[in-house]
């Protein structure tokens, strides 16, 4: 199971291969940033839809946790690149 110190960690040091902050990911990639993440967004959306309908409550919060970091992500970036 992932621990949270070991994702900080593998999040740090994907950062410093790449030589910038996610701040700067969003800064750069911008738009397309935000279309592809909207895009994912509704796809979780759908997702968790047809599972909660299919009582499938597992894949239905999975999709939705899924949804919810997306729209997390989104308002962050929307505020970046606004």
């Amino acid at each position: 199971m992932s621990r949270s110190s070991d994702r900080e960690r593998r999040l740090s040091s994907l950062a410093r291969k790449l030589g910038h902050e996610l701040d700067e990911d969003f800064r750069r990639a911008g738009n397309r940033l935000r279309d592809v993440l909207v895009r994912d967004f509704e796809r979780e959306m759908a997702l968790a839809e047809v599972f909660a309908d299919q009582n499938d409550l597992n894949e239905a919060a999975y999709h939705r946790t899924l949804a919810y970091a997306i729209h997390n992500t989104l308002k962050d970036l929307e505020m970046m690149i606004e």
